[in-house]
């Protein structure tokens, strides 16, 4: 493991002194000279005592943390740890440290830590290892219990007997516009890359995941069947019919149609949105982000054209499912989208929000200018006091990050 190189470089003295002020400082660097020295016990006893008086110091939990797992004491490490991340979150060399404690008693929970780590250490492999862990088996999870709008990419799957079309921008523009909610244009281009590739699982799946956000899902079920079919198959098999005599070609431009008569009709398909969009808040405040934004996403997808206003909150709730699931890139660009679709409807709580994810990935300056907007935008006593808590602190790490980049560039040269 990694804990003497993670420790290192993880609070200059410069940073402790303007987080924690100069008294702690010191004692800090005291219990500090003491760990150096191998005198763990007086050094865990310091940072405690420490604690005692900032219960709120990330840097001493964290040092602590390295503590416990250098004197074999692995819950008190955990424990010690997770207050870190509580206070500090997602701070690259907390994550790791935690998949690393947890990579052999809970694989899945290691997997969740890995995967934010990764963003800034991605050159270590052990990481690297165990964030795929539960990519690996949530793809089948995910597909079948959870019902997730968005396929996961299949990069673990052996396509070699039915190689996908090379148009991967075309992919991903397909799956960016059933993200906004464009389902017409989403089935247009999945017909066209299937007329290309008729024996790619991969197109197959993609047009599942098209007609299931816009809510036929007997259809995408048989996409997905034929998918796995295909995937099962040695050889190149005839066209599969359904006991209904369903028909690729004629269930694609069946989808069209379906799809554009169903975003002509402006009543009927608000209340289901709105309902989709209210089980959605209760997925996300019982925790189960993956079905929570399955539901925002169908949301999205039946809502009239003309509710801005609808697809606006859905989109904000998608970008908040995003962030509690750990996709934090993702969850910027689902904010954005909501700022897009109507830029004066932008409440401080999603600025705020975009902030933080933007702060997860360490774009500390982008981080800055959303909290300092939120600021401008109506939000409550309390939630401005933590924006400029979070401004504080965003400075501060990105005046590190700016120190941190200049002597890797200095060793460099």
């Amino acid at each position: 493991m990694h804990y003497h190189m993670l420790i290192a470089n993880t609070y200059s003295s410069d940073f402790i002194r303007r987080f924690v002020g100069d008294s702690l400082a010191e004692s800090i660097k005291s219990a500090s000279d003491l760990a150096k020295s191998g005198n763990y016990s007086d050094a865990i006893e310091t940072y405690l005592s420490i604690i005692d008086i900032d219960s709120a110091n990330a840097n001493a939990w964290y040092c602590l943390g390295v503590l416990y797992t250098q004197t074999n004491s692995l819950e008190k490490a955990i424990e010690a740890f997770e207050k870190s991340d509580k206070l500090l979150p997602n701070h690259p060399p907390t994550v790791a440290n935690l998949a690393y404690l947890f990579a052999d008693s809970d694989p899945s929970t290691a997997s969740e830590y890995a995967k934010s780590a990764i963003i800034s250490i991605s050159d270590d492999e052990k990481l690297t290892s165990l964030a795929n862990y539960e990519e690996k088996t949530d793809q089948k999870k995910i597909f079948v219990e959870a019902r997730e709008i968005e396929y996961i990419d299949n990069t673990d799957q052996d396509f070699s007997e039915h190689p996908p079309p090379e148009s991967s921008d075309s992919f991903e523009e397909a799956r960016i516009m059933t993200k906004t909610g464009d389902h017409t244009g989403a089935v247009s281009i999945w017909k066209g890359l299937l007329e290309e590739s008729p024996d790619s699982p991969e197109v197959w799946r993609g047009l599942g995941d098209a007609l299931r956000s816009a809510g036929y899902d007997e259809r995408a079920n048989q996409c997905f069947k034929r998918a796995d079919n295909l995937d099962s198959e040695p050889l190149p098999a005839p066209p599969v019919v359904e006991e209904n005599d369903f028909d690729p070609a004629e269930a694609l431009l069946m989808a069209v149609e379906d799809i554009q008569a169903v975003e002509k009709l402006p009543q009927g398909d608000l209340d289901d949105a709105v309902g989709w969009y209210n089980m959605g808040i209760n997925l996300l405040g019982e925790g189960k982000n993956d079905e929570a934004l399955s539901s925002f996403e169908k949301a999205i997808g039946g809502c009239p054209q003309s509710e801005i206003d609808l697809k606006v909150k859905a989109q904000n709730g998608r970008g908040n499912a995003l962030y509690n699931s750990g996709r934090f890139s993702e969850s910027v660009v689902a904010y954005h989208t909501a700022i897009a679709m109507d830029p004066h409807s932008v409440t401080g709580r999603t600025l705020f929000n975009m902030g933080s994810s933007y702060a997860a990935v360490e774009m500390f300056d982008d981080a800055i200018k959303c909290f300092t907007q939120a600021l401008e935008r109506g939000l409550q006593k309390e939630e401005s006091e933590l924006c400029e808590k979070q401004i504080s602190r965003c400075r501060l790490l990105s005046r590190e990050q700016v120190k941190r980049q200049s002597r890797i560039n200095s060793q460099g040269q």
